[in-house]
């Protein structure tokens, strides 16, 4: 298992509005905190038929502090505060302060030389939110997040899948979470990374009206889904400190938001 902690360490990424995950667990007494930052900008969105069409220009600002730690060797608590920026061009509803907070564990099922199962449950509490008709961007729903998730190692590289389903309360649906991270080292220091991200609503939300504060209205009587990639590269300054910088954007979607952007990252392990 320690093999896995060298290759895969940093393995988290961010996606927007998506619960971190990482199947390699730490064991007991030793964690990580990561401080991740990433800024997008969506000037276009996907319509109701997936295709790319002019929207009103959301941009974000997000930090996370994502905390892992081993309470023994099968468990580790997930604690993550996050803070977000929002602003929607001429709409003079901007909103800034507190994004969700993650709180929970993950647990290890079962390993093998080369593969581990985990399972993990999240309760995400929600920060300064706003009703906004876009899949991406409210938050004033509490969520709970049940995940599973497979990691298999080959060589200095690993492949990690997560599946899970999300609970929301109030009118927007729930929704169904399918991930896929490649990470690979191909010096002792650097470590590449590739994720996709894969959000589908399940189902509608309520069809009732929401006042969205500058004389609009919307509901969230629609289906949704959106695919977001990242590609990050992550340089190891010291056995405990690494830096991470990288891009982002989404692929794909339906009835959400077309985001380009980039993140940066501090490690530290401990």
């Amino acid at each position: 298992m320690k093999v896995w902690h060298v290759i895969a360490a940093p393995i988290f990424l961010l996606a927007s509005g998506s619960a971190c995950a990482n199947p390699f667990n730490f064991d007991q007494g030793n964690g990580r905190i990561v401080f991740n930052g990433y800024y997008t900008a969506s000037p276009k969105q996907f319509n109701d038929k997936g295709n790319v069409v002019n929207g009103a220009d959301y941009s974000q600002y997000n930090a996370y502090a994502v905390t892992e730690y081993g309470l023994t060797d099968r468990l580790n608590i997930l604690v993550t505060p996050s803070f977000r920026s929002v602003e929607v061009e001429g709409s003079g509803n901007n909103s800034t302060g507190l994004g969700y907070t993650d709180l929970g564990a993950r647990y290890e099922v079962a390993k093998g030389d080369h593969w581990v199962f985990d399972v993990q449950g999240l309760v995400r509490i929600p920060g300064t939110g706003r009703d906004v008709g876009v899949a991406q961007i409210g938050n004033k729903d509490t969520q709970y997040d049940m995940r599973a998730l497979a990691g298999y190692t080959f060589g200095k590289s690993f492949v990690a899948l997560e599946g899970s389903y999300r609970l929301r309360s109030g009118r927007p649906p729930n929704e169904v979470h399918a991930d896929v991270t490649l990470g690979t080292r191909p010096t002792d220091k650097l470590l590449l990374l590739a994720s996709v991200y894969n959000t589908f609503s399940d189902g509608k939300g309520s069809a009732r009206p929401i006042d969205n504060g500058d004389g609009t209205s919307f509901s969230y009587d629609y289906k949704y889904r959106y695919h977001d990639a990242f590609l990050s590269a992550v340089y190891s300054l010291n056995s405990r400190v690494a830096v991470q910088v990288g891009g982002t954007g989404t692929i794909g979607g339906r009835n959400a938001l077309r985001q380009r952007g980039g993140l940066i990252g501090l490690w530290y392990t401990f």
